[in-house]
């Protein structure tokens, strides 16, 4: 199987409020930076309120969510990067210790470190595109430079925390045991033919309370969450697998392909196909 790599960098403006229409996973890391505004972040069971300044990562094939509910201009840049783009650190640490590093990873810039952070963005940004045949070297070569310096100055700052340890007035956890658990059964299970009712009898609700409480918890319903668990993992069986279309259907719990074409492309705008056509399939 041919490695994956991927250096992406972005930045979006929203001026109302602003939810993605369901959780989603990547194959891949994500560094995510609001720079003004204020957000939920939800990473898999677990929601977070984000000021302006915060900067977390996102571990590869976690689902996560991101909801904008204040009336005011919110301003974010994220960076999707495969482990390449990171390889000097992860020689000199190790993967284990770099991974260990991103898994639990939030940290609110301080003040006078803002201007400097933004500044290496912007490098970043200019080198992705450029047309120099140094370019990606030097893209990589600034990337690397920002992650030192959020690792370095995240050691020296109390306000860096792992996601379990932040304090109340910065995070704001809103799934409660019965929905978490439920939401751990699904990843595991999704393969199977699930329900509704099967799912609330695992976690011992009533059914229609479940449901309520499912949704009031993570802001999408129970088929939205377990049809997006589907999706994900297909998405990586279409890329690292030579297995058919409905070879995949079936295994990520579709009992009819026709209705997985039509889930897909309501997620991704495409076809399962066209989706493997346009990412260009890895096995080799």
């Amino acid at each position: 199987m041919n490695f994956l790599s991927r250096f992406e960098i972005s930045q979006q403006t929203h001026t109302q409020s602003y939810s993605m229409h369901s959780a989603h996973e990547h194959s891949y890391y994500e560094m995510y930076y609001l720079m003004n505004g204020t957000c939920d972040f939800t990473i898999e069971d677990h929601t977070y309120r984000l000021d302006k300044g915060t900067i977390l990562f996102v571990p590869m094939n976690v689902l996560h969510k991101t909801t904008y509910i204040e009336s005011e201009t919110h301003e974010r840049a994220y960076i999707e990067f495969t482990l390449d783009y990171a390889s000097d650190i992860v020689e000199v640490i190790g993967l284990k210790q770099f991974r260990h590093k991103l898994k639990d990873f939030i940290f609110r810039i301080p003040p006078e470190l803002e201007q400097r952070v933004q500044q290496i963005l912007f490098h970043i940004q200019a080198e992705h595109n450029g047309a120099s045949v140094y370019a990606k070297c030097s893209q990589k070569l600034y990337f690397q430079q920002l992650l030192l310096l959020l690792f370095t100055q995240a050691e020296n700052f109390p306000i860096y925390m792992g996601l379990t340890g932040l304090p109340a007035a910065q995070s704001s956890l809103t799934s409660n045991d019965a929905i978490s658990q439920a939401m751990d059964y699904i990843n595991h299970n999704f393969s199977k033919n699930l329900s509704l009712s099967d799912v609330a009898s695992y976690v011992h609700l009533n059914a229609s309370y479940f449901s309520k409480k499912f949704k009031a918890e993570n802001g999408f319903g129970f088929k939205d969450y377990l049809n997006t668990v589907r999706i994900n993992h297909s998405e990586k069986l279409l890329l690292e697998t030579n297995k058919t279309i409905t070879e995949i259907a079936f295994e990520c719990g579709y009992d009819n392909s026709n209705y997985f074409g039509d889930a897909f492309k309501h997620l991704n705008h495409v076809s399962p196909s066209t989706f493997r056509k346009l990412k260009g399939n890895l096995q080799g």
